[in-house]
């Protein structure tokens, strides 16, 4: 089975930290699963990020859009969260600022 994972970052990658806002960060790094294992690493920018207004919404669409199956974030999406639901995106909430790979390490 394979699942598709977004994580909010600065600059992006493994080693990046999960930035502390899901809108405003500079980009997404995408990490795909497959039976539990890493299959590729994607850094895309993030579009929406100096939006002035309705920026969840659109960022919650946009990942959508993506695939994405599941969100590891520090904050959640309180404008976007109704498209996320009603997508099935899954949200992992961390509470300080972890690494991307070892913010992955709970989801497998």
């Amino acid at each position: 089975m394979k699942t598709l994972v977004a994580v909010p970052t600065s600059k992006g990658g493994l080693d990046d930290e999960v930035h502390e806002s899901l809108v405003r960060a500079e980009t997404f790094t995408l990490v795909e699963f497959e039976d539990g294992k890493v299959k590729g690493v994607k850094v895309i920018e993030n579009p929406y990020k100096r939006e002035p207004y309705g920026a969840g919404s659109k960022v919650a669409l946009f990942l959508v859009n993506l695939g994405v199956n599941a969100i590891i974030s520090r904050t959640d999406c309180p404008k976007g969260k109704m498209i996320l639901d009603s997508a099935g995106v899954k949200m992992v909430i961390v509470d300080d600022a972890i690494k991307v790979g070892d913010a992955l390490k709970g989801l497998r």
